[in-house]
């Protein structure tokens, strides 16, 4: 080999290896981005999902502190009792039964109902981005606890398999024992 071939070997070598190192190091900054990108996502979900939980205790606290403000505002001449759940009627309320759609719903005729009460309107988009359904859940349970006389019927029409009936187990079971059934 003469010396102008070696020359060109040693060129062809020099531009190979600039452009190994080259694409090496576009990996190595693609690569870099991408899990700066992840990292920043996941922090702005973090924010988003620890500001929804600190809004949600927020309205919260703000819907029994407007409550108790009714409560102490009304008039003490009347008395008024709440009913005790007789245990052959009791209805209890699974919420979790609550898929996403449904408790899209229930959210937007909860709000339709109660008008007059701004509180319990539950909030389906923080930072213009839509809530996951266990904090739909979290807030029709809570919203439930405070208004049932609104809620319940709301839940009973739209999500009837949300229901489950501790009066009827009662009844089998009282059934199963005697062998008769009870008229009412």
């Amino acid at each position: 080999m003469n010396t102008q071939e070696i020359q060109e070997v040693l060129n062809h070598l020099i531009i190979g290896i600039t452009a190994f190192y080259t694409v090496v190091i576009l990996v190595d900054f693609v690569v870099g981005i991408v899990n700066l990108w992840q990292k920043f996502t996941l922090n702005i979900e973090y924010h988003i999902n620890h500001t929804i939980s600190e809004q949600s205790h927020l309205e919260s606290s703000d819907i029994k502190k407007s409550l108790n403000l009714k409560n102490k505002n009304q008039s003490t001449n009347h008395i008024t009792s709440k009913p005790e759940p007789q245990p052959d009627n009791f209805i209890s309320i699974d919420v979790d039964k609550i898929d996403l759609r449904t408790a899209r719903k229930i959210a937007t005729a909860i709000k339709k109902a109660s008008t007059s009460n701004p509180d319990l309107i539950i909030k389906q988009k923080v930072n213009s981005k839509s809530v996951p359904l266990a904090w739909l859940q979290a807030q029709i349970k809570h919203r439930l606890e405070l208004a049932p006389e609104i809620v319940t019927p709301i839940i009973r029409e739209l999500a009837p398999t949300a229901f489950t009936s501790d009066g009827e187990n009662i009844q089998h079971s009282n059934i199963a024992k005697t062998g008769k059934r009870k008229v009412s």
